[in-house]
């Protein structure tokens, strides 16, 4: 019988990199662009599809993929760090999904309406940045919460 717990491990694992990888880079993108306005508005939209085509899809996988492996795997959903792993996911998609997403679809549209310079531009973009650190974090604490399993 074949055990299919590594291979979905090692596909969670890649989804995570894919996921974080992405969204990561979001903060370098940005910052590029800022120093060249004319091409916010290409990156900003290039950021909106890497978001929805690429790494929130991939997190979604790893919700997937996370379940496969706690009825497969040696570990119980009733163990502590399983139940505050998927709390903090819950979170991180609440977050994105109500704030992140409708925050960067806004900010494009400030983009092509008004300019760089524009106020409503210039406060969703501290917005998008502060979502970002909040969402960076929370991933950064399911991270651990994978990593280090406490109380495992």
């Amino acid at each position: 019988m074949v055990d299919f717990y590594p291979w979905l491990k090692a596909l969670h694992i890649l989804l995570a990199i894919v996921a974080v990888g992405f969204n990561m880079s979001y903060g370098v993108w940005t910052a590029r662009a800022a120093r060249e306005p004319q091409h916010l508005g290409y990156v900003l939209r290039g950021i909106k599809f890497l978001d929805d085509r690429i790494a929130n899809p991939a997190y979604a996988g790893l919700l997937l993929i996370g379940l496969l492996l706690i009825f497969v795997g040696p570990y119980d959903l009733t163990d502590a760090w399983v139940l505050i792993a998927i709390g903090l996911y819950v979170l991180m998609g609440a977050v994105a999904l109500l704030f992140y997403s409708p925050t960067l679809t806004r900010q494009i549209a400030a983009y092509e309406s008004s300019g760089p310079a524009a106020p409503e531009f210039l406060a969703l973009g501290n917005r998008a940045r502060l979502l970002g650190i909040v969402l960076a974090v929370i991933v950064l604490l399911i991270l651990v919460m994978m990593v280090v399993k406490p109380g495992s």
